[in-house]
């Protein structure tokens, strides 16, 4: 509980930092339960005096809770524990603005009962978005002269490669989804489950007390929910030794073996030494350079060169080919919407036939 968390006049402090109006952020385990994190837990009495004094001393110095209602930041393992909110995260008003998200889905689990939180900060400066030309703004009936009288220069080739008759006419090869390529997977041996028909009315009454328990939570129903749970555990335990049992009363050779394998001790998994690597980092940097070697950059590409078997296009080819591109969809990797294409088209269609498409 909160003596196990440091209080709140060491949690939010006043000192010259917020004095000063210097960014604060306090963020960590409470180990408290309040309304304002879990609106649909049922607290008690003591889970409000213990988190009132936090919650009241943050309000009093101005500080902004970024947890979400509702969004837990515990998982127990426990079954007969429910999830909660005990993580907190306030900043003061100097450093809110500048909070971007609060988010616990971003991250994969740890492996602990504790979800990894990530919150991002935008930087000090404001943020500017890269340059982008504005071409809903763009004055037609000025560049239409020289549209019609421009020119396209052809890009520089900086590394000509050779040219292969017929590779951009090539067929694409398609997957022969015939089951006869497949290869057959290899029926699993029948494995006889425990047979026991009291399992099943254990399970019941503990499921049962379970969801009792977490309805009512009386010390009543938490007794009635542990001896529901050690009653459920030991019929699994009986089974299986009645399982056991039977299994070593059928002697073959293949459950001599069998039995042998299960009992043999388990080896102890080693880690394999790495030559020349003594610490963490050498380590990583072996196994990095072992699984993900280094790859040698690709070399440029060059221009398309003309296809001697493809037919040259023509100008309705063009023109009907944008006339199917919507207007308002993204740009390409050049950044130009179709819009503005259709419009250099109707204005001089020569741009598209001997510079940018010259097959």
């Amino acid at each position: 509980m909160p003596d196990h968390s440091p209080g709140p006049p060491l949690s939010f402090p006043e000192s010259s930092l917020l004095d000063l109006k210097y960014p604060y952020l306090v963020a960590g385990d409470f180990n408290i339960h309040n309304s304002a994190t879990d609106p649909s837990r049922p607290l008690s009495s003591k889970e409000g005096r213990d988190s009132a004094p936090y919650f009241d001393r943050a309000a009093d110095l101005g500080f902004t809770l970024l947890n979400t209602p509702g969004i837990y930041t515990r998982f127990p393992f426990i079954g007969t524990h429910r999830s909660s909110a005990i993580d907190l995260a306030l900043t003061n008003p100097h450093i809110f603005p500048a909070i971007r998200s609060w988010d616990t889905s971003s991250l994969p689990s740890t492996g602990s009962d504790h979800t990894p939180i990530l919150i991002s900060i935008r930087p000090p400066s404001p943020y500017k978005a890269r340059p982008r030309p504005r071409w809903q703004e763009a004055a037609w009936s000025g560049l239409t002269d020289k549209l019609k009288n421009g020119l396209v220069l052809p890009p520089r080739r900086s590394h000509p490669q050779p040219t292969r008759p017929g590779i951009l006419l090539s067929p694409l090869r398609t997957y022969d989804n015939n089951r006869s390529h497949r290869t057959p997977l290899t029926p699993l041996p029948k494995i006889q489950s425990l047979v026991d028909p009291t399992l099943t009315s254990h399970r019941q009454d503990f499921t049962k007390a379970a969801r009792r328990t977490k309805k009512l939570r009386t010390p009543d129903t938490y007794t009635i929910a542990r001896e529901s749970k050690l009653g459920y555990f030991k019929a699994i335990k009986r089974a299986k030794a009645s399982y056991w049992a039977d299994f070593l009363a059928k002697p073959s050779p293949s459950n001599i073996w069998t039995a042998k394998q299960l009992v043999a001790p388990r080896k102890t998994p080693r880690f394999p030494s790495l030559s020349d690597a003594s610490n963490p980092v050498t380590i990583n940097k072996a196994l990095l350079d072992h699984f993900f070697p280094p790859k040698s950059p690709l070399p440029s590409r060059g221009r398309l060169t003309k296809n001697p078997s493809a037919t040259p296009l023509t100008k309705e080819e063009i023109k009907l080919t944008l006339s199917k591109s919507s207007p308002s969809s993204g740009p390409g990797p050049d950044g130009i919407p179709y819009a503005v294409w259709t419009r250099v088209n109707l204005i001089n269609p020569a741009i598209f036939l001997e510079h940018l498409f010259p097959w």
